[in-house]
């Protein structure tokens, strides 16, 4: 009984931190920062023979952030947060939020070439399915007939 609690309270508290996370990470893609010129860094570092940045990463943000494809991103890592906080709707911002995190991990895992992103993002992909098997009674009758 007091293992069950413990869970309970572990995934109340695991997942509020991952809405708290994604409700800021959606909120600052709406707050505008100064212009870089990515081309003109990703020139400077070739020609320096300086390997170490992600410039396919560097590349793809931009074009993300300039189509606006960002803002979409954010608005519905800000819906899943919400989702996500309150007790009925936990399941379903957690499933929301899941196509996000797979494709977070799986930008950073092709094109960025720091192994700390990597791990960063892939515990955040995993936390979040851990989080979804919660509730795997839930999703028993769609898998076994």
């Amino acid at each position: 009984m007091k293992l069950l609690k413990f869970i309970k309270i572990t995934h109340l508290t695991v997942s509020l931190a991952l809405a708290l996370f994604f409700l800021n990470a959606g909120i600052k893609k709406f707050i505008p920062k100064p212009k870089r010129n990515i081309l003109e860094e990703t020139i400077k570092d070739f020609n320096s023979r300086s390997f170490n940045k992600p410039h396919t990463f560097k590349i793809t943000m931009k074009m993300f952030k300039e189509s606006g494809f960002f803002y979409f991103v954010g608005a519905f890592q800000i819906l899943s947060s919400i989702l996500i906080i309150f007790k009925p709707t936990k399941l379903l911002g957690l499933l929301c939020l899941l196509p996000i995190t797979i494709n977070i991990f799986i930008l950073h895992l092709l094109m960025d070439n720091r192994i700390s992103e990597n791990i960063e993002t892939g515990l955040i992909l995993i936390v979040n399915a851990l989080l979804i098997f919660f509730y795997i009674n839930k999703f028993r009758p769609l898998i076994i007939k």
